[in-house]
């Protein structure tokens, strides 16, 4: 099959579906990869066929501004989906015409790219869920408070993802979507362990847990010589990496600084990545090394915990490599997982951006280093991780489904 997979958003929007785009490829599928164009050189290095659509913008740092000026991290999210289906109408014309060379869509729910395409070109296609509490399903028994309260979300969410979606629906000639709302009818697939999210009994049939799925390195990448070095002269570090919550310069002095001075009092080593400008007016200590964009699933196990932001991708490959994981949520998923990493025991409680210091920040990093609980159950679960093949069970349903 020709399968088309359009998506827009950060890096850990594409990350997922590069894994999938070579697993269909290893299976013997002709598979385009379309993003931003900005994109280009990450998912080319993983051998994917990728094509530019839409302006060549970073969502990643328009969310983290627009995170920053927001009053709260509702108005965030609203203002970033607004954002992200601006974006996608712009993009439209090329994502149509990369459709039209297709007899597949893959549709990420996020946005819904390329649900519209699909449906004018009368395209079959599967959707992507990367939120699996975001699935609606009814049960009976469930108290008449928590229907309430579960409806005002369900409500809540219709809200800024489908009311978007079917204003531009209606520019483009389609009707309202129906029930299955951003997903596909036929086949969605979530990517995530069911050691992580077991699958729910009450969801329709269509909705299929498959396991994480996580690409293969570049064969061409090596690591840095002092990243080596720096591995090799100590105890495994801590990796503080909050994605693009670490982006812009116009809080990265004080936030390098709150990072640095809680790793100080922690007494634990750190590898550092993002606040650029902040960092470079700081003098390091030997066990703090500032470092760019590297790939996680290399640089994860040497690891002895992980700092992140809760965004999907970051929060599987931490899952995966074994180690405790403390969790900074700056909006919408991220306060869902860095809770749920907790309640699995492979974390502390996660740390709001606005009750953040470097006192509480140094105590959770004593932890991730020396609380053997949080450290064994960490261990444990990404054994499981590491067992599953997500991407393989992927293709398996995506063949049987519409081949």
């Amino acid at each position: 099959m020709r399968i088309a997979i359009p998506t827009i958003g950060s890096r850990g929007d594409v990350q997922p579906f590069i894994a999938l785009a070579q697993g269909l490829v290893q299976a013997g599928h002709s598979v385009t990869l379309a993003s931003h164009p900005h994109m280009r050189t990450l998912v080319e290095s993983h051998g994917v066929t990728f094509a530019p659509i839409g302006p060549d913008i970073d969502l990643a740092e328009q969310a983290a501004a627009i995170r920053r000026r927001a009053r709260s991290a509702a108005i965030g999210l609203a203002q970033a989906m607004r954002a992200a289906f601006d974006v996608l109408e712009r993009s439209h014309d090329d994502i149509l015409a990369k459709c039209r060379q297709a007899d597949l869509v893959v549709v990420p729910t996020a946005a819904a790219t390329g649900k519209n395409e699909a449906e004018l070109l009368g395209l079959p296609y599967l959707s992507v869920t990367l939120m699996p509490w975001a699935i609606p399903w009814s049960d009976p028994e469930r108290p008449i408070l928590k229907r309430i309260v579960y409806g005002a979300i369900d409500g809540l969410a219709r809200l800024i993802t489908v009311r978007p979606l079917n204003r531009l629906r209606k520019r483009q000639g389609l009707p309202p979507v129906g029930k299955e709302g951003l997903t596909s009818a036929r086949l969605n697939l979530v990517p995530v362990s069911p050691a992580v999210y077991p699958p729910n009994p009450l969801w329709e049939p269509r909705h299929r847990i498959v396991g994480y799925w996580f690409a293969k390195a570049p064969g061409e990448w090596a690591p840095p010589a002092d990243l080596v070095s720096f591995l090799e002269h100590g105890a495994p570090p801590v990796l503080i990496s909050l994605g693009a919550m670490s982006v812009g310069d116009d809080d990265a002095a004080a936030s390098a600084s709150l990072f640095v001075n809680a790793v100080r009092q922690a007494g634990v080593r750190a590898i550092v990545q993002g606040w650029e400008a902040g960092i470079k007016e700081l003098t390091l200590p030997p066990d703090i090394l500032a470092t760019g964009s590297l790939p996680h699933g290399w640089l994860l196990p040497h690891c002895a915990g992980v700092v992140h932001h809760g965004g999907f991708g970051t929060t599987a490959a931490g899952l995966r490599a074994g180690i405790p994981a403390l969790v900074i949520p700056h909006m919408a998923d991220q306060f869902y997982w860095g809770q749920h990493v907790h309640e699995l025991g492979a974390g502390p409680q996660p740390i709001r951006r606005a009750k953040l210091d470097a006192a509480g920040l140094a105590a959770s990093l004593d932890g991730l280093v020396r609380n053997e609980d949080l450290r064994a159950a960490a261990c444990a679960l990404g054994e499981r991780i590491r067992a599953e093949d997500g991407v393989a069970n992927a293709v398996k349903l995506i063949e049987e489904t519409f081949a």
